[in-house]
């Protein structure tokens, strides 16, 4: 990407377009200073997000103090990460000091942390600028991305149509699609990180879950949650990822498509396609075939059986950690919470231990047949969202509309949660309205590092 955009006006340079990369190549530099790009990020998003449906809040003070010693490390040739001055985005799940973190709820809205969440922690360490805080789903638990009560970020690519975002990292996708963040942060149970960037043209990292600590991370399910980045490119992705861990970005190399081995799936992963999402996947697969790749077809009946057990109301851990969390809040303050969600977590009071514990072993069971047939392949290839984004005004009373939306938003990325693996969705063309599609390549857990580097030779091929 080019160093120096200029605008319509022939004026400044439009920082907003940059990857982060980039943006920490001027810095290394010297050819921009992480101050002015912080007050042109801020600056935008005030303009752009005047009714924080983006940002629930931004953190001016906090950015430009972190923006000044950012500029301060560029000159002395002290720079602690490729990533150091680059704005970012973070969640309103994680915990910042001294700031209200609210998960998306109301009732929460009065919490304030006395600490940053560990992974803010390691990306402040290291350089990264927090502009503020993103808006979500309600305590992280839809697909879609709607919140009336703290209000839900149009989906970047409509102009004449207000559609949903994703969620719930709604407002992470929005930010970083909208110019608003040259990153987000982002958390993952059932697609969260991966359903809003494929609907906003994103690459979005879900990681093997107990990678990345989630201290200081409001909760949903724990045994689920994971943390991963909202990105450009795979390239930036991976330099975040690497933040998070608290590790130096590394060049990635990317993998020899020659050399890879795909699974094709077909059954529940493939079906209930909207026609457009179909049409621009059959089109990308076809780019990683012209560029080597050898496509395997065949049916893997993990994923029905583990999508059958997901969605089943009398086995779902997922389900029973919420309401183990939010039960009594929720309770409390029913009339505060939207009722989607307050439907969805109360319906954790008609399961039993019995049929929690009986639903794990399915699980473990179901997992170890997954990995061992898939032992021989790189990645398996999935829709990262079955459906496009639909309007907001459509789904947003609930109801059974918002149920089915929700499922087959939800649906596909979910299997990767279940099963404890790591997964990447990346930008594969568009449907008939041009509304991003969203290819996703789903691994074994703890192979981020190929699979980054599979994504990438993937990105080239499909663009």
């Amino acid at each position: 990407m080019n160093t120096r955009i200029v605008d319509e006006r022939g004026g400044h340079t439009e920082w907003h377009r940059m990857t982060a990369l980039d943006l920490g190549g001027l810095f290394e530099s010297g050819s921009a200073d992480p101050r002015e790009v912080t007050e042109a990020f801020l600056a935008r998003a005030a303009l752009t997000d005047p009714d924080h449906r983006i940002y629930v809040r931004l953190l001016e003070t906090r950015a430009r103090a972190e923006a000044a010693a950012a500029a301060d490390r560029a000159k002395r040739g002290l720079r602690r990460h490729a990533l150091d001055g680059v704005p970012l985005s973070w969640k309103d799940l994680f915990d910042t000091a001294g700031e209200p973190t609210a998960a998306g709820s109301l009732p929460l809205k009065d919490r304030v942390p006395t600490r940053d969440a560990e992974v803010l922690a390691r990306a402040t360490r290291a350089g990264a600028v927090c502009l503020g805080k993103t808006t979500m789903t309600e305590l992280a638990f839809s697909g879609l991305g709607i919140n009336p009560k703290f209000g839900t970020p149009a989906n970047a690519h409509d102009g004449k149509i207000e559609r949903v975002p994703g969620g719930s990292s709604a407002g992470a996708g929005v930010s970083v699609a909208r110019g608003l963040a040259a990153g987000a942060i982002g958390t993952d149970t059932g697609g969260s990180v991966r359903i809003p960037s494929a609907w906003n043209g994103l690459v979005g990292l879900k990681t093997t879950a107990g990678l990345l600590p989630l201290d200081g991370t409001v909760p949903l399910s724990p045994t689920f949650d994971t943390v991963g980045p909202l990105a450009k490119t795979v390239e930036d992705a991976a330099a975040i990822f690497a933040l998070l861990e608290g590790k130096q970005a590394r060049a990635l190399e990317p993998f020899d498509l020659s050399r890879a081995v795909f699974w094709l799936p077909g059954g529940v992963a493939w079906s209930e396609l909207d026609d457009g999402v179909a049409i621009a996947l059959e089109a990308a697969i076809r780019r990683l075939v012209h560029a080597g790749a050898r496509i395997v077809e065949h049916k893997l009946p993990q994923l029905d059986e583990i999508d059958a057990l997901a969605w089943s109301p009398k086995s779902s851990r997922l389900v029973a950690e919420a309401y183990v969390q939010w039960n009594e809040m929720l309770a409390a303050n029913k009339t505060d919470i939207y009722p989607p969600v307050y439907d969805r977590v109360m319906a954790g009071a008609a399961l039993t231990a019995s049929d929690i514990i009986a639903a794990d072993l399915k699980r473990t069971d179901i997992r170890a047949r997954y990995l061992s047939a898939t032992a021989g392949v790189d990645a398996v290839l999935m829709p990262a969202v079955a459906i496009s984004p639909p309007p907001i005004s459509t789904l947003e009373a609930g109801g059974e509309a918002y149920f089915r939306a929700n499922r087959l938003a939800l649906r596909n990325a979910t299997i990767g949660n279940q099963l404890g693996l790591c997964a990447v969705t990346l930008p594969a063309g568009c449907d008939a309205r041009g509304l991003p599609i969203g290819l996703m390549l789903q691994s074994h857990p703890l192979t981020e590092e190929k699979l980054l580097r599979l994504a990438f030779a993937a990105e080239h091929a499909m663009n």
